[in-house]
């Protein structure tokens, strides 16, 4: 009984360490069972302890117009982000640096913490076209389609957009559009940069943006 346990154990830790290692991300059954056992709790252990709320804040609402906010952002989508930087498929100096001390527990644990902070709410709007209808001549899907209607977020791998810092989506867009940034899959968000015009990103980024902070 107890050389069954051991294996078990030994196998467990061998799924872990395949899921650290793999240099460019890929979903698996491991992968999704190890996001869904992150503990929130936990997770805020591990947010205190590597000072997460310099950058994002508390509960994950940024203070920094170029840093994002990532609370309520799914747990799939914010592991995935993590690992893209431990592996820097995703270039960002410091948050490469602060990913390669995580454990991909840890991991899931503190992407588990800030899919359950609530997130800063975006001014009341009027629809964008782009957001809820795309534009078929230049094979553009709304963007609802993708990040849920109103960008509340939808599936595993788009992040919510409501309530994103205008500069941060604003940069976001471009590094895809300049091919800075390279970890979406298939290219999509790459393609779609390409086909909106400057203004348009702007636009879009003012039409998901939270209202200003109050001076204190």
């Amino acid at each position: 009984m107890k050389a069954r346990i051991a294996m078990i154990l030994a196998a467990s830790l061998l799924t872990l360490d395949a899921v650290a290692d793999e240099p460019r991300f890929k979903w698996s059954y491991d992968t999704l069972r190890l996001i869904a056992s992150g503990d929130p709790a936990r997770g805020e252990a591990v947010a205190k302890e590597h000072k997460c709320s310099k950058c994002h804040g508390d509960t994950g609402i940024s203070d920094e117009d170029d840093t994002p906010s990532i609370a309520g952002q799914a747990r799939s989508y914010q592991f995935k982000q993590l690992m893209d930087y431990k592996h820097s498929t995703r270039d960002e100096k410091t948050m490469t640096k602060r990913a390669r001390k995580l454990t991909p527990e840890e991991m899931a644990d503190l992407s588990a913490f800030y899919e359950a902070q609530a997130p800063e709410q975006p001014p009341g709007r009027e629809p964008h076209k782009l957001a809820t209808e795309g534009d078929k001549s230049r094979l553009l899907l709304s963007c609802d389609v993708c990040h849920g209607k109103d960008g509340v977020g939808y599936g595993m791998e788009s992040p919510a957009l409501a309530g994103q810092k205008p500069v941060y989506f604003l940069d976001t867009m471009m590094a895809f559009r300049e091919g800075d940034r390279e970890n979406d899959a298939y290219g999509r968000m790459r393609f779609i940069a390409n086909q909106l015009t400057e203004d348009e990103i702007k636009a879009l980024a003012a039409y998901y943006s939270m209202p200003p902070r109050p001076k204190e």
